[in-house]
């Protein structure tokens, strides 16, 4: 089964194309890296694909959903590690975590309920307010 299927993705910020029309197939259950220098279009794959920037054509379908009209049921679905520290360090644990929840599209009150459950099962009640 398709896990991953792109067709024609592009990504174009004004006159830089940093994705090209990729037209990527991975099945469930396999390994995949992407791999280029810098600037070849690697993290505007994965922004793509994680709906974290929207593309300039084409589409993409994770599990079957489209990047473009299903973006909400992806984000419920997917996670990824970045390779670089996914806290910002000028930002408190509560800043860092209102920010992941934003991009999620949780709303204030359901951010708020999240951060407090965490903070309690986690005991970080006490840094909350602490810059990571």
């Amino acid at each position: 089964m398709e896990i991953i299927k792109t067709v024609g993705l592009t990504k174009k910020y004004k006159d830089i194309t940093a994705v090209n029309s990729l037209d990527l197939s991975i099945n469930e259950g396999e390994l995949f890296a992407l791999l280029g220098v810098n600037g070849a279009g690697k993290t505007t794959t994965i922004k793509m694909l994680t709906c974290l920037t929207s593309a300039s054509g084409g589409d993409a379908f994770i599990s079957g959903s489209s990047i473009i009209s299903n973006a909400d049921e992806i984000k419920r679905v997917i996670a990824v590690s970045p390779q670089e520290t996914a806290v910002a360090p000028n930002l408190s644990v509560r800043e860092n975590l209102q920010l992941v929840c934003g991009i999620f599209g949780f709303d204030k009150a359901k951010t708020e309920e999240k951060i407090s459950t965490l903070g309690k099962r986690l005991g970080l009640e006490s840094v909350l307010n602490k810059k990571a």
